[in-house]
């Protein structure tokens, strides 16, 4: 059995002075969601193997924030630059590609890639992930190359604006 959490990155300042999409970072309201949605996890007893994040600006800075409060170290958190604007074949290809040794992972990018995995996996996933939007689910498998559409179960999908 594994287990995907799949985060979108918090809401992001598009009135920045940032040269390029990559570094725009996140907004005030981002700043606040981040941690928000990581006392949610920690809450939930959320404890991954491996923290896996796109490197632009805006999802690193809402890996560190969440690891924070998950008790997850920042100097453990993985950069993947595939995962930066990934179609849903390279995301696949990312997850498939996990070493089997890891049980339960935090996978942290952006849309429209991760709501496209999402709905892959399950049907039950949201059409549209929104800002700093966590989707937990288990994926009946040995090895994560077994990941195929359809095969996960959603456990939870939680979001900033949703009560707790």
């Amino acid at each position: 059995m594994k287990k995907l959490t799949l985060i979108r990155h918090a809401k992001s300042d598009w009135n920045t002075t940032a040269a390029t999409d990559f570094d725009r970072p996140l907004n005030a309201r981002g700043k606040k969601a981040a941690p928000l949605m990581g006392q949610r996890l920690a809450s939930r007893g959320c404890s991954p193997d491996l923290l896996l994040s796109s490197p632009a600006k805006r999802a690193r800075q809402t890996a560190k924030k969440i690891a924070r409060e998950i008790a997850y170290s920042e100097q453990q958190i993985a950069f993947d630059q595939a995962i930066y604007d990934a179609r849903l074949e390279t995301l696949i290809e990312i997850l498939q590609g996990l070493d089997d040794n890891i049980g339960n992972v935090i996978m942290l990018g952006h849309n429209p890639g991760f709501s496209e995995l999402g709905e892959w996996l399950t049907a039950d996933a949201p059409d549209w992930l929104p800002t700093c939007g966590v989707l937990e689910l288990e994926l009946p498998i040995d090895r994560w190359r077994q990941a195929e559409a359809g095969c996960a179960k959603l456990l939870v999908y939680d979001y900033p604006k949703k009560a707790p």
